[in-house]
């Protein structure tokens, strides 16, 4: 207890401590059940509590003045909606009568709340695309720590919890919470995890939660290059496929080209064949025009005609023959184009085969890429 004639000089002293105490505190002097004084730190104070407010008879600082002793109680956030810590110490007068008291009211931290402004810089950066770490009450979000690489422009301390958010589903589920969320809501997709904080002495009530949100721009930049590659090979492989389609169809056009060769080169030989006949029929011929000469030369004056159709057989006989020669060489000739142009068709039959052959490879291959940009939304998934 402490005596009224003091009461000055503590409130000097309060003055003082209010600016010091680094969670804030708020001083109450009482009389009667009357505020009639008050002084708070500029980083906490509570509107209810001010100069001509009457306390309840059930308040530690009514009891403290009632039983004549210093009086501590930790408050549930359901009486004045925060958690405090209440100190009443009664001042008595002359004769030892208590007569008011003097409060002191500071914010009741959980441990993770008092400890946050030292672990929470150095957490945030241990994520390599920087993190954004902020803890809430039951209502609002209390305290923010931004990494240099990631923050939250939208997420601030008296942020109002909504129904939508992470921590009021922590909150009401009572169990620890984890999602992805999309681009839409922060300009990037992330991955947010909250956790319930208890309250320190039972164990069981909510008091707070802590949570985390990560970005998942490596996942962003995977996704969109599996895309891109997607769409690439999808591009290639229908080149690939019109390429194969060209393949086989000059792979048939060849095809037919030799057999056509190999036709001319066939009816070529049916012509040789030809000019060894008349070679034959006109050897026959002038030997015929030679046999009617002499039949005709005997005959006289009489075979004298017979002699000139003789003779004009004879001449015919001996052109047939002169042709020949030159049709077989013709027919050489053509044999040797067709024979090379024979020759190129076989290398080109090959080489089409063989194209045919590696676009069927290069399909394969493009089919292996596919399953991996497959592996590789999978993989963004998953990060």
């Amino acid at each position: 207890m402490i005596n009224i004639k003091y009461a000055d000089a503590i409130k000097t002293f309060a003055q003082i401590e209010s600016e010091v105490i680094p969670g804030g505190i708020i001083f109450l002097f009482v009389e009667g059940l009357t505020i009639k004084w008050k002084v708070a730190s500029k980083n906490f104070d509570m509107d209810r509590f001010k100069a001509g407010t009457d306390l309840p008879e059930t308040s530690v600082a009514a009891r403290a003045i009632r039983e004549g002793n210093t009086l501590t109680e930790k408050v549930p956030r359901e009486k004045y909606g925060r958690r405090l810590v209440v100190t009443s110490i009664p001042f008595v007068d002359d004769s030892n009568t208590p007569v008011g008291a003097m409060s002191i009211l500071m914010p009741r931290l959980h441990p993770v709340a008092a400890g946050f402004p030292n672990f929470a810089p150095i957490v945030a950066e241990l994520f390599p695309e920087g993190a954004f770490i902020y803890m809430t009450d039951l209502t609002k979000v209390a305290y923010i720590q931004s990494s240099k690489k990631f923050t939250l422009p939208n997420m601030y301390v008296g942020y109002e919890l909504k129904a939508t958010d992470i921590a009021y589903q922590t909150i009401h589920n009572k169990k620890e919470q984890t999602k992805e969320i999309s681009e839409e809501v922060y300009g990037v997709p992330v991955y947010v995890a909250n956790y319930p904080l208890y309250d320190e002495d039972t164990g069981k009530n909510i008091v707070a939660t802590i949570g985390v949100v990560t970005p998942k721009s490596a996942a962003t930049k995977l996704k969109n290059m599996a895309n891109n590659l997607a769409s690439c090979l999808t591009g290639i492989s229908a080149t690939t496929e019109e390429l194969a389609a060209s393949s086989s169809k000059i792979h048939e056009n060849e095809q037919n080209l030799y057999s056509h060769i190999e036709s001319i080169i066939a009816t070529l030989d049916k012509i040789n064949g030809v000019s060894e006949f008349i070679t034959s029929v006109a050897n026959q011929s002038n030997m015929l025009g030679l046999n009617a000469a002499i039949e005709a030369a005997r005959a006289g004056e009489n075979g004298r005609g017979f002699s000139v159709v003789a003779e004009e057989i004879r001449k015919l006989s001996s052109q047939s023959k002169e042709t020949v020669p030159q049709i077989k060489i013709l027919t050489d000739e053509i044999k040797q184009k067709i024979s090379e142009v024979n020759k190129e068709s076989r290398q080109s039959l090959t080489s089409s085969e063989e194209q045919a052959a590696a676009t069927e490879e290069v399909s394969a291959s493009i089919e292996e890429l596919s399953a991996m940009t497959d592996e590789l939304n999978n993989l963004a998934k998953d990060l």
